[in-house]
């Protein structure tokens, strides 16, 4: 049998394409090596799956690395009303919306796709290619043949997801260009403060020239943790030779933090975790203090310098940051440009978000416009949608 649509991988953008071709009459055949559907999506918000946010356009494309790209599918497309329609109530936490029930498992089964051919626990190998043109999937089982071929198998980081970042290899076996890889949502190796690991402290500011954030810290045996690090986790692997440093209190600037300790020193006594506060102290902050001696102290405490800081390695990371070159695709349709029956979506693509549910829309949208542009290459019409959140 020859497939009119062969979709490479059931996570996220695979749920997504064949949802949206689950009524379109085309012969479907999803492949996916895991023994089940959306194994990443179900460990998303920590199982309670943040489903999208509520950002607006703006707001979005400045989250997503590479948002540009999907300007246009933010406003042709209504998550929320795809949601809505399959049953799947959401609930919005100021800007994250997620299942009411809280549980990512009824993300997963709202998707209709049983009019698909899945078949679980087949990998691919390669992709086959007869005179140049692409014609099908060579597996760990069976060979396949297709009009068109979707590729949404995610990146190379969490490979015990699937994501093992095989089809990367195979792409560039078939000339396809991708961008370096590095990891994103990721914590951080550093040494500092391992002694203090466990602490957690609020409203923590990290920054280096080009990017900083502001949230919660959580101190590792290993490093640095929470959402904090893990949301500048992408920075550091991009940018190795930049000085990161991290602010502990915002609040104040330096120097007005410099008048408040010069008059009493022990006012960041209880605005500091305890043990923090101790740890600072024990460290940095002499018996009999100078001016000179206070400023070096106010320094650490505004701009600590994370000399030596790394990520963890890339298979911890959560996403991959990096992938298929948006260069060489189609943002109207996610087809390769020159190979017009490859189609990508999802973490295989250049795009990735901030933690928030930006990585999830990506995988959505790039998933709708995978299955209408396949619609529209069978003459299939198309539903109408307007994004109004």
């Amino acid at each position: 049998m020859k497939y009119d649509v062969i979709v490479i991988g059931l996570g996220s953008a695979g749920l997504m394409i064949a949802d949206r071709l689950n009524d379109s009459g085309l012969k479907v055949l999803v492949l996916e090596q895991n023994r089940r559907a959306g194994v990443k999506l179900l460990l998303t918000g920590n199982g309670r799956c943040n489903v999208m946010s509520s950002d607006n356009a703006e707001d979005f494309v400045a989250a997503v690395h590479n948002g540009r790209f999907l300007r246009s599918a933010y406003h042709k497309y209504n998550v929320k009303k795809f949601f809505d329609k399959h049953n799947l109530k959401l609930k919005q936490e100021n800007r994250r919306l997620y299942p009411a029930s809280e549980k990512a498992r009824d993300v997963v089964n709202a998707f209709k796709i049983d009019h698909a051919k899945i078949k679980y626990k087949e990998k691919v190998e390669d992709l086959i290619f007869e005179d140049d043109k692409l014609v099908g999937v060579k597996t760990n089982v069976d060979t396949y043949l297709g009009k068109n071929i979707v590729v949404c198998a995610g990146g190379k980081t969490y490979p015990q997801s699937g994501s093992d970042g095989s089809l990367h290899r195979i792409l560039k076996k078939h000339g396809v260009k991708l961008t370096k890889i590095y990891p994103s949502e990721v914590a951080l190796i550093f040494d500092d403060f391992t002694e203090l690991s466990g602490v957690a402290l609020q409203n923590v500011r990290m920054f280096h020239k080009k990017n900083e954030r502001t949230g919660d810290l959580l101190f590792t045996h290993k490093g640095l943790s929470g959402p904090l690090s893990i949301s500048m986790g992408e920075f550091v692997a991009r940018f190795p030779e930049d000085k990161f440093y991290l602010d502990f209190y915002p609040e104040l600037n330096e120097e007005k933090l410099f008048e408040k300790l010069w008059q009493d020193n022990k006012y960041l006594h209880g605005k500091l975790p305890k043990s923090f506060y101790n740890f600072m102290l024990d460290k940095y902050f002499p018996e009999n203090v100078s001016k000179k001696e206070l400023r070096k102290f106010v320094a650490k405490i505004k701009r600590y310098e994370l000399v030596g800081v790394k990520t963890m390695p890339l298979e911890y990371a959560f996403t991959t940051a990096g992938g298929v070159d948006l260069k060489g695709v189609s943002p109207k349709t996610c087809c390769h440009k020159k190979i017009d029956n490859l189609y990508f979506a999802g973490e295989i693509l250049d795009l990735h978000g901030e933690i928030g549910g930006y990585n999830l829309m990506v995988a959505w949208f790039t998933g709708m416009i995978v299955a209408d542009a396949i619609k529209e290459k069978f003459g299939i019409e198309l539903e109408r949608e307007v994004n109004i959140i």
